[in-house]
């Protein structure tokens, strides 16, 4: 293959990669986001002594909205982890470590899918690559004893430079050929071309200009699979084979408004408060604290220095705005019912209907998080020569319960006040405790003390003796009923 050929790309490439890279600084934020030049320059900014467009940007905050909105969804869609069912698996020691090291750097499958699914809701999709080294052995016990296995790697768009896909005899779309930039440097880049039938890998020398100019090493390796290992994670997918759409394109654009509308606010507030001196040349006149003005007895009064004071007249106007994409942001994302907003207040049906809404988005994204999931098992069996087991599977889950807390927290606290006696109260309180702790361990610690707090001192009888003994305590009374005792409310 030649260099045009090796540096060639998919005709949606360059849109889909200036498109990710943008999405990708969105959500990092901090320098990764400044240094994407995001903010407008002034007319005549970059006329001016010294750099006035950068100190700008070191000025103005970013409110990152689409790192909340990833935060968010990410907060429900793992807030169970997922469930797997090994079957016959279970307690394997290869399995086990493909679970809790599934890229062979330290990130366990749930860590994995969390940071591998934040990407794609932001750059619309991101390729894994279920790979396995080549070292070859001559049992498998010597492959375990050397710990090689099969593993996982993540290509953002942006590192995909070519893909196709076809119809096989049965009508399926599969990936007939994926091209992918291994690593790249000031020196060099090493490109993949992965075919069912075999891979190639080519390093690139570049030039002094950093432009790809020569190649200098080419290898190739017999894909014993048959097909391309690479799954495409896609949360929402979009007419074009291979391309996802991002979840947050919207909200990004809002959250540049909303950084170009905070530069306005900055600059605003920091002129007004800075009045400027008007004066003569002739005049010796100085502004600040001990400043002394001075000036000719007869000087004619339109020619004394004076203060120009700006006022900050424009900043409840801009503040406004702010609120207003805020509220644009939140209505996109579904997600005004669970954040804390200053903004005028929802209805409790639209607050419904909000909480539905993230919750049917919620459970899409879920399901292609279970289907990924399963495909990346499905390549890793094959890489292992194992046969998944009957009762192997996996579940996600779909119920997500999205609700505004502080709200059902004050009915809670309305219902506890009005209740009729202590034994619904006690039943409230246990229903928020369940809602405000989402450690299973602390829950249940919690739970356990209300329930001493609940039990009432009582005597158990034993039925064959006679015996009768005060029972001061829950687990006391399991104990001795375990034993044939008896209370008279049983």
């Amino acid at each position: 293959m030649d260099l045009d050929n090796i540096l060639s790309t998919h005709p949606a490439y360059d849109e889909v990669s200036t498109q990710a890279q943008y999405l990708y600084r969105s959500y990092v934020g901090g320098q990764t986001y400044r240094a994407g030049h995001y903010l407008t320059h002034y007319i005549g900014e970059d006329q001016g002594p010294g750099d006035q467009y950068g100190k700008r940007l070191l000025a103005t905050p970013l409110d990152n909205h689409v790192q909340t909105t990833i935060d968010i969804y990410r907060s429900f869609l793992f807030r169970e982890a997922p469930s797997r069912e090994l079957g016959s698996l279970t307690g394997s020691e290869t399995v086990e470590d493909w679970i809790n090291d599934t890229d062979q750097a330290g990130q366990g499958m749930n860590s994995f899918l969390k940071t591998a699914n934040d990407i794609a809701l932001v750059t619309g999709n991101i390729w894994i690559l279920v790979d396995k080294p080549t070292y070859k052995v001559q049992t498998r016990a010597e492959e375990e004893a050397l710990g090689i296995r099969a593993y996982c790697a993540t290509y953002t768009p942006d590192n995909v430079l070519n893909w196709t896909y076809e119809r096989n005899i049965a009508g399926k779309m599969v990936l007939t050929h994926i091209k992918v930039k291994e690593s790249e440097n000031a020196d060099k880049m090493v490109v993949t071309c992965w075919y069912p039938d075999y891979i190639t890998r080519y390093t690139v020398a570049k030039d002094e200009n950093g432009e790809p100019h020569v190649i200098t090493n080419a290898e190739e390796f017999e894909n014993p699979l048959g097909y391309i290992p690479f799954v495409n994670h896609m949360p929402l997918r979009s007419p074009i084979q291979g391309v996802g759409y991002s979840l947050v394109s919207d909200v990004a654009d809002g959250q540049r408004y909303i950084y170009n509308l905070l530069s306005e606010l900055e600059t605003t507030i920091r002129i007004s408060g800075h009045p400027t001196l008007v004066k003569t040349q002739a005049t010796s006149a100085a502004a600040g604290a001990g400043a002394i003005i001075q000036m000719d007895n007869d000087m004619d009064p339109g020619l004394k220095p004076f203060l120009l004071q700006p006022t900050a007249a424009g900043v409840n106007g801009i503040l406004d705005s702010i609120d207003k994409v805020v509220e644009g942001i939140q209505r996109m994302t579904h997600t005004a019912a669970v954040q804390a907003t200053k903004n005028a207040p929802i209805s409790g049906t639209a607050l419904t209907v909000e909480r539905q809404l993230l919750n049917a988005k919620l459970t899409d994204i879920a399901d292609t998080l279970q289907e990924t999931e399963q495909h990346l098992w499905n390549i890793w069996f094959d890489w292992q020569g194992i046969e998944a087991p009957a009762e192997f599977d996996i579940q996600y889950s779909m119920n997500f319960d999205a609700k505004d807390q502080h709200s059902e927290v004050e009915l809670y606290r309305k219902a506890i006040e009005v209740a009729p006696n202590n034994a619904l109260i006690k039943y409230l309180q246990k229903d928020v405790a369940r809602m405000l702790i989402d450690n299973p361990d602390d829950l249940n610690t919690v739970l356990k003390s209300m329930n001493e707090d609940d039990f009432e001192t009582h005597e158990m009888t034993n039925p064959e003796t006679g015996a009768v003994v005060t029972v001061e305590t829950p687990e006391q009374h399991e104990s001795l009923n375990a034993l044939g005792y008896t209370h008279e409310d049983e």
